[in-house]
């Protein structure tokens, strides 16, 4: 079964495509079928949603079934369920669901308002696929000549999380230019989307 592309994939697909990578190579890449690949840049060059969100769901055959379990929840205090996991094993062990697990997440998503508190979830990317920087300043750093400030220029492979640490007298853009540079040199190889964490105010860090 062909899954649903996360955001970062087709902004990965897009990007090696301009860069010249076919569309075989970039399935090697992510892991995914070379139809999929075309899918996605067809659906990019046309500039319309991915036709699947107006397909009528499975889970719209249980939908009494999830609103009984919805309830049960909210008599507990829970706005929606506490966890769709188990709203999804509670459907193929007690009414014999066929649909897949991410059928049960759409529907939810789509019926049932936000919780107040999101948990985190950590975002699986193929190796090559991204890179994330930021700056930390570090005001009181003796590299010689008495305190100064330092910055401190990271680079993390999102898939491996390794990463690189470039010091530097400033955060101009000579400097964030030439802290990028040297990562990818370290690094030997450029990632298809780099991912800028940097933010103001900048935080200080002793």
């Amino acid at each position: 079964m062909s899954r649903r592309l996360r955001g970062e994939e087709i902004v990965t697909i897009d990007v090696l495509t301009r860069r010249g990578q076919n569309n075989c190579e970039i399935a090697r890449t992510l892991g995914i079928t070379e139809g999929a690949v075309r899918y996605q840049l067809k659906r990019l060059s046309e500039g319309r949603e991915d036709g699947r969100k107006s397909r009528a769901s499975k889970a719209d055959e249980v939908a009494e079934v999830i609103a009984h379990w919805v309830r049960t929840h909210e008599e507990t205090g829970v706005k929606r369920p506490v966890n769709v996991k188990d709203l999804y094993q509670y459907l193929v062990n007690d009414h014999d669901y066929e649909g897949h697990y991410r059928s049960v997440l759409r529907y939810v998503r789509a019926h049932y308002p936000k919780p107040k508190l999101r948990t985190y979830r950590r975002v699986e990317t193929p190796p090559g696929a991204q890179t994330q920087t930021d700056w930390g300043e570090y005001p009181m750093v003796d590299v010689g000549s008495g305190p100064q400030p330092m910055h401190l220029f990271v680079q993390v492979l999102s898939h491996s999380r390794y990463p690189e640490a470039i010091w530097s007298e400033s955060e101009n853009q000579l400097s964030w230019l030439h802290c990028h540079n040297e990562a990818y040199r370290r690094l030997k190889g450029v990632a298809a989307v780099n991912r800028s964490e940097q933010r103001e105010p900048r935080r200080q860090l002793s």
